[in-house]
């Protein structure tokens, strides 16, 4: 029941009321409807009334009565605020405290701080491979079995984004900061060791901790934007996130055709970047997870006021070790088992992803073949990093400037589908990519095949499609999808040079292009209302995911 006070005769106090949550009746005890898991459920798209894809509720704050009924928030001080249930929120829309109200500059700031930091693990990721020639002979071994390096440091961001975004959504994002100092130490002593044993598997275990960022990060855009504002900032951590392989070969090749510095110094360069964008975090990146914050916020009332009853909705969360394996961790297994639209969304990015890898291995093969040295070989990755730049530039210009809109026009929310046009577009230029790669005679025409495999365009859709599917457990639904294309991109390098030697440059092109057209089919269904995963059940329906907590 509502209750009003009064501060020395001032004004009366507003009652906050907090919103239930799935699972919840209107006075937050459990209902007898189960809050639905995160699979798929067929939702009748005739009656979608732009309510899709808006925020959890923890992010978004109470409403507030009497004056802001009227237009206005009333400022009440959090001390002496009646909390419903004892059940502490955000102030209001507005609280500073809330991420998503921090200043603009901060917010962009602090995308390029992160940004920066998930680029040092996929430069690690890439860099690698230009190693591959002197480190064989350096430990007398194959370069086939050197192509390990590459692929285990992939194998590793299989395991880690399990564990990672697991434990970002029970104890918050900077969680990404001591797996990143871990995975410094272990480069560090991958540049040092003397077997190539120590090599192989050091870079493995290096590859699980710096999964975090690349895990983590899309779930920090989350708590800092709104679905509206979102995709741009994701243009920027994409940009990061595909530059840092990009470069990578460019990088290494300069450092191992250097007869000062050798292979080595391709993870001694690793380590001073971490390092530097590691203290750039710990000084300046603050926890931005609602649910972490509000439970801080909360610790900080009971011990000012001595309300030792005020809580958050995150405190009663299980935190025993079953419950953390079978809600957390298990997470995103069930996503990318049960959700088709997460296999298929997730699978297209993967291979996209996993193709960029393979092509570490393929692109120096098809130069030098014409005479070039190594590092003039890994020159033409900067048409792959122009192509992706420019993938950035229009998905950014169509955030702005059709996704932005459609969501203003739509009550401030947009169905996820919406973020799958840029996607489309891409599937169109990334076969045709490779057409050109494999048929053109010229060394110019191949480098134009190369710039026009937009992968950026595929993977920025991809990653907002989850995040505005999911939202709050959007570190899980990054987990699933860091987790397939982890797999793909250190399976496909191990093929690159089987797949050029047995078909050819012309017959492997068209083979990756191939199965690049049939792959660019099922985003094209989502976006219309009726996909084949609806067809399958009802005309009217389609499958769709749900915001919500697992049981």
């Amino acid at each position: 029941m509502s209750t009003s006070r009064t501060l020395q005769g001032s004004y009366p106090l507003q009652h906050v009321d907090s919103i239930p949550l799935p699972g919840e009746d209107e006075n937050h005890n459990p209902s007898d409807t189960p809050a639905p898991t995160p699979g798929v459920s067929r939702v009748n798209t005739s009656n979608f009334n732009g309510n899709e894809g808006k925020l959890h509720d923890l992010e978004k704050g109470p409403e507030l009565h009497g004056g802001a009924s009227l237009g206005r928030e009333v400022t009440v001080p959090a001390e002496v605020r009646e909390w419903k249930d004892n059940i502490v929120l955000w102030d209001s829309k507005t609280d500073p405290e809330n991420p998503k109200n921090w200043s603009f500059g901060r917010r962009y700031m602090l995308v390029i701080i992160l940004g920066v930091l998930t680029g040092c693990s996929t430069f690690a990721s890439a860099v690698f491979a230009s190693a591959i020639p002197a480190t064989s002979e350096k430990f007398g071994v194959s370069q086939e079995v050197m192509s390990l390096g590459t692929s285990l440091f992939m194998f590793g961001y299989v395991p880690g984004p399990l564990l990672w975004a697991s434990l970002s959504e029970l104890y918050g994002r900077r969680v990404t900061i001591p797996p990143m100092f871990i995975f410094m130490c272990l480069t560090a002593i991958t540049a040092t060791s003397d077997r190539v044993e120590g090599v192989l598997i050091t870079r493995f275990f290096a590859g699980m901790c710096a999964s975090a960022p690349v895990t983590i990060v899309g779930g920090s855009l989350a708590d800092l934007f709104e679905q509206r504002d979102r995709g741009t900032a994701l243009v920027f951590y994409a940009i990061a996130v595909m530059g840092g392989p990009n470069i990578a070969p460019i990088v290494g090749s300069a450092v191992c055709s250097s007869k000062a510095l050798g292979w080595r110094w391709t993870q001694y360069i690793t380590v001073i970047i971490t390092g530097l964008a590691l203290v750039l975090s710990v000084l300046v990146v603050p926890e931005t997870y609602a649910p972490v914050l509000l439970q801080r916020k909360a610790a900080r009332l009971r011990r000012t006021t001595g309300r030792w009853e005020l809580h958050s909705k995150h405190d009663t969360v299980d935190f025993t070790f079953q419950s953390f394996i079978e809600k957390n961790l298990t997470l995103p297994l069930r996503l990318i088992t049960q959700n088709p639209v997460v296999i298929c969304v997730s699978g297209y990015v993967s291979f996209v992803y996993g193709i960029l890898y393979l092509l570490f291995g393929a692109v120096p093969v098809v130069f030098q073949e014409r005479g070039w040295t190594q590092f003039q070989a890994s020159l033409p990755f900067i048409a792959v990093l122009l192509g992706a730049c420019t993938g950035g530039v229009l998905n950014l210009i169509y955030s702005r400037y059709v996704f932005a809109p459609h969501v203003d026009a739509h009550g401030g929310s947009a169905r996820p589908e919406m973020r799958l046009p840029p996607m489309i577009a891409g599937g169109i230029f990334f076969p045709l990519g490779f057409f050109v790669l494999g048929w053109s005679p010229s060394a110019g025409g191949k480098i134009v095949g190369l710039y026009f495999t937009s992968l950026l365009l595929i993977f920025q859709s991809g990653l907002n499609y989850l995040i505005d599917a999911f939202t709050v457990w959007s570190a899980s639904a990054a987990a699933a999808n860091t987790f397939l294309r982890s797999a793909s991109a250190g399976a496909l390098p191990l093929v690159a040079g089987p797949l050029i030697n047995n078909l050819g440059v012309p017959h492997a092109c068209t083979l990756l292009g191939c199965i690049g057209v049939l792959l660019a089919f099922p985003p094209i269904a989502l976006y219309c209302e009726h996909s084949f995963f609806g067809i399958l059940n009802s005309p009217a329906d389609s499958f769709r995911f749900q915001s919500t907590a697992p049981n």
